[in-house]
Parts: structure tokens; C-alpha cells; sequence
């Protein structure tokens, strides 16, 4: 069962950026589940990602027909639940007198709080994916408890996910109160912030992630009227009317007709967004030819390198160290050029001038920009499939990484590139050991569960299943927790006898016993 979205709503959310749900569960769902959460943080150890199986009530609200309608309006029916989730708390801080400015940046939190009050766009788990003006990633925040302004409820920006990085504060949104069980549902680039929690009980919000797993053909809401309108109540003091119908078309599967006008040519890339996001969703048919040159001269800059950061010692650490508004490789998230977004919104027109310089392009990070774009003509790019295929074997890892998410993203016609992906489960690339962030992940953690969502968006397609299954099967046993959890997807999507009892098996043999966790062990 599941509520679909009105027009009015998708249209708030491609404005906003953001939705305010309310699970229909019963109230005393929320109240278990908060006593849950703080049982578990408080007298046993942050769960992390695992907070869903500790709480697995959790799933009650994450399946509720709002909450799921409201998903598959955006995402469509094909929607995946992302493995990685986050307790963000937000502790008492000691001065509860302090006078805040709802649009400040970075006010200080409680001790402990694991909740960042610098305004920032999140960056993908484990390691760095792009940034896509088109709701391919979600965030959920789920608050269990009622959280009024004083304990501290997440801020954001209405409109931000469209920025190419936070700027000046606009259309801030927070709330005087969320009720208990209320949820947030965000585009995954939004720009948000903690909040200082002035009580002295400890705040609990949960953050989901939703992945889009195929191309939009149709509406998948309660779709009425194709017209797009801006609706009455929104918080955005932008306008990015071009975007915006960019989106509303690519979400009904139409193609894009931008607004004719003066070439923005030289807007691209500017720190003003709503002037870069006007130049880029303009009709820009005239300039295909300049678009390239733009992203071609970029090439000799080592822009596929990161800047690395310094520790106190003057060490260098795997943690990326950003300098102004620079679009270069880094591991939070990937901005590309803005030419390379104008020439996604072109459409069709734009895809063989595009496999054209690809075919020629030597500079990895013009190849990433090329690789990207192509993904995102999705359907449309399916004969540019083979060509981009090579770039698996490319002895970067950003550009294996970067052609993977292409390729998953067309998600069509992917039956030959099914023998490079099996290759990357076969052996290891020493040149891809290294740990790239804090953490300790590695470039070959992400190209491998870049390589399973492939897989995963696969299995929507007319594929081999068999194949995809034998590759599935290999991921499980992937040191990587995240690569085994979205095979083990793929392996129940995929639905066979055999694929269902690989799926069991892995599950089965790492079974947890809740009851030892209250019960004398015996």
C-alpha cells in the first residue's frame, strides 16, 4: 500500500528541495522506538549503520504507505534503501542562554553531539559519488520525539540542492517544532545544518538514505496536469525557473524544452546560482561546440587529483582540503562543470558531439566530465554504452569509479560490460589500496559497490539475470559491508530459487539472538 504525492507536492519538492511527512503509524510507534534508540546509545554503543536491525521497528515507519508513496513518487517503484544510516544527536549544550541567529553558521554544539552545525551538503558513504541536479539520492531525517526549536531540530536551506556549494544563507527553514515521528524528506544535496540543543534532554533525529535505481519514463505519482507551477507555499527566496522545469520534465519522462533567450555562456561556473543555473538550463543548442571547448580546457590541470589536507604536524592526511569553490576531484561529492551540465539538459542533440570528444579525450578529468554527462542523458546515451565500457579498466580509480555510476545510471544494454565488472571482484588493484578518507575506505571499496549498484540497476533491464546473479554471489563475500548489502538486494530482486537461497544463506549464518541482549546467555 502506499500515498502518492499530489503535483502540488512534487512540484514543493523540486522547489524546496524538501517535504515534511508524517508517517501514518500509531503515535506509540515513535515512543517505542525513541526508548529504543536512547537504550541502545546511551547504555550499549552508537549503532550506526546497524540501528535498523538493533531497532528494527524502525522499518514500520520507512515502510509506511506516506512514507513509501511519498519515495516512490520521486524515486520511483524501483527505490532502494540505502545500507548506510546515522544517529545524529544533539546533546545540552552548557550555556542554554545563548542567542543564535536561525541562518549562522557553525554555533556550537553540545559536548559529543554527532550532528555538525556548519552549514554543508552531505557527502555520499563510503566514498565520494556526484552531485546530480535530477532526486537521485534522498534523505530521510526522522525525528521520534517531539524536538521544539530549543532541542535543537536540523535547519536547512529551501532550494539548495542545486548549488554548486553553500554560499550566502537564503530561505532557512527552522522549524518552531517537529512533532514526534515527523520526516523529513530531502533531496540528497540539500544544504543543511545542526541546530544548538538549549534543554536537558538529549536529542535523537535518525538519517535514511534513498537510491533512484532506474531512468523515469512516466510519473510515478498521482500525477493530474503536465503544467508546471511554482506553488503557493514555498520557502525558496530563489529562482531557478529553468532548473526547475528541467526536473519536472525529466521526472515525467518528457524531454526538456529550455527557454530561448540571449546565450548566459559566461555564467557558467560563477559563484551566483541563480545566474550559473539560468546559464546552464537556457537554451544553449547554439553552443554545443563551445560547451566541449570549455570542458576540454580544463584538461592539463590535474584536476582529477585531490588537494589533501595537513594534520597539526603538518602531515598529510586522507581527508580533502578545499579551496574556495574549485571543481576538482575530492571525496565528498563531485561538482562538475557547469558546461557539462548544459549539455545533460540538451538532451539527444548533445549525445554523439559528446561520445565524439570521448572518443579522443585523453585528460581524466574531461573524460569524468564526458563519462557523466553521458550518464545522465540516461536511455537516450545506450549506444555510447561499449565505448564507455573501456573506461573500466582505466587505471585510475576515479575514472573506473566515475564510469561505473555512467553506466549504472543509463542502465540499459550493459550485457558486455558484465565481463570487466566480474574482473573487479576477481583480484585486487594494489594501486587502489589506499585508504582515502579517515576511515579508512579504500578507492577499491567504492568501485566495487559503484560495481554492484551497476548490477543492481541492471536487474530492471533486459539483462542476463544468471550472469548478474554469479557476479552477486562473488560481492557477498566482499570485506566491504556495504557491497554484501546491495547484493544481497540484487539477489532478491532478481527473485530465482537460487539467487533467494544465496541471499537466506548470508543472511542466516549472521543471525543476532536479541534475546541474549536481555536474557542470561545460555
Amino acid at each position: 500500500m502506499q500515498k502518492l504525492l499530489t503535483d502540488y507536492q512534487v512540484q514543493q519538492f523540486i522547489v524546496d528541495g524538501c517535504l515534511s511527512l508524517h508517517p501514518d503509524v500509531e503515535a506509540t510507534v515513535h515512543a517505542s522506538i525513541d526508548a529504543q534508540v536512547r537504550e541502545a546509545i546511551e547504555t550499549e554503543f552508537h549503532m550506526g549503520n546497524n540501528v535498523v536491525a538493533r531497532v528494527p521497528q524502525l522499518w514500520e515507519v520507512l515502510r509506511s504507505p506516506v512514507i513509501h508513496g511519498a519515495v516512490v513518487s520521486l524515486l520511483g517503484p524501483n527505490y532502494y534503501v540505502h545500507p548506510h544510516r546515522a544517529i545524529h544527536t544533539s546533546t545540552p549544550v552548557e550555556d542554554k542562554s545563548v542567542e543564535i541567529a536561525a541562518d549562522q553558521s557553525g554555533p556550537t554544539m553540545g559536548k559529543g553531539s554527532r550532528a555538525g552545525s556548519g552549514w554543508h551538503q552531505d557527502a555520499q558513504s563510503p566514498l565520494s559519488r556526484a552531485r546530480h541536479h535530477t532526486p537521485k539520492y534522498l534523505i530521510g531525517f526522522y525525528f521520534p520525539h517531539e524536538t521544539p526549536e530549543l532541542m535543537g531540530p536540523t535547519r536547512y536551506q529551501a532550494g539548495s540542492y542545486l548549488y554548486s556549494e553553500p554560499v550566502t544563507p537564503s530561505g532557512v527553514v527552522l522549524a518552531d517544532k517537529i512533532e514526534a515521528g515527523t520526516f523529513l524528506l530531502l533531496h540528497f544535496d540539500t544544504v543543511h545544518a545542526g541546530w544548538p540543543n538549549r534543554t536537558d534532554l538529549t536529542r535523537y533525529m535518525l538519517k535514511f538514505i534513498f537510491v533512484r535505481t532506474d531512468q523515469p519514463n512516466a510519473p510515478t505519482w498521482n500525477h493530474r496536469s503536465p503544467l508546471w507551477s511554482v506553488p503557493e507555499c514555498t520557502n525558496s527566496e530563489k529562482d531557478f525557473t529553468g532548473a526547475w522545469t528541467y526536473i519536472w520534465s525529466w521526472l515525467r519522462g518528457t524531454d526538456f524544452e529550455p527557454t530561448n533567450g540571449a546565450s548566459l555562456f559566461n555564467d557558467l561556473n560563477v559563484i551566483d546560482q541563480e545566474k550559473r543555473l539560468a546559464a546552464i538550463y537556457t537554451d544553449n543548442s547554439e553552443n554545443i561546440e563551445n560547451l566541449l571547448l570549455q570542458i576540454e580546457s580544463l584538461a592539463g590541470k590535474d584536476l582529477h587529483d585531490r588537494r589533501l589536507a595537513k594534520n597539526r604536524n603538518g602531515e598529510i592526511v586522507p581527508r580533502d582540503h578545499v579551496i574556495g569553490a574549485e571543481r576538482r576531484w575530492n571525496e565528498r561529492a563531485i561538482v562538475w562543470d557547469d558546461a557539462t551540465y548544459a549539455l545533460i539538459a540538451l538532451g539527444e542533440s548533445a549525445l554523439q558531439p559528446i561520445l565524439d570528444r570521448l572518443e579522443t579525450a585523453s585528460d581524466p578529468w574531461v573524460i569524468m566530465n564526458l563519462l557523466f554527462a553521458l550518464g545522465e542523458l540516461g536511455l537516450k546515451a545506450e549506444s555510447a554504452v561499449p565505448k564507455m565500457t573501456e573506461f573500466i579498466k582505466h587505471p585510475l580509480q576515479q575514472v573506473v569509479r566515475t564510469a561505473l555510476d555512467a553506466l549504472a545510471a543509463i542502465g540499459s544494454g550493459l550485457n558486455d560490460t558484465f565481463d570487466s565488472i566480474d574482473s573487479l571482484f576477481d583480484s585486487s588493484n594494489p594501486d587502489w589500496q589506499d585508504a582515502e578518507v579517515m576511515r579508512g575506505w579504500t578507492g577499491e571499496d567504492q568501485i566495487r559497490l559503484n560495481a554492484v549498484f551497476l548490477l543492481l540497476n541492471a536487474i530492471n533491464g533486459d539483462h542476463n539475470l544468471t550472469e548478474i546473479e554469479r557476479i552477486l554471489e562473488k560481492a557477498l563475500g566482499d570485506k566491504n559491508g556495504y557491497v554484501s548489502a546491495v547484493a544481497i538486494e540484487g539477489l532478491t530482486r532478481i527473485g530465482t530459487e537460487s539467487s533467494n537461497a544465496l541471499a537466506l544463506r548470508f543472511l542466516y549464518d549472521r543471525r543476532w539472538d536479541e534475546t541474549m541482549r536481555v536474557y542470561k546467555p545460555f
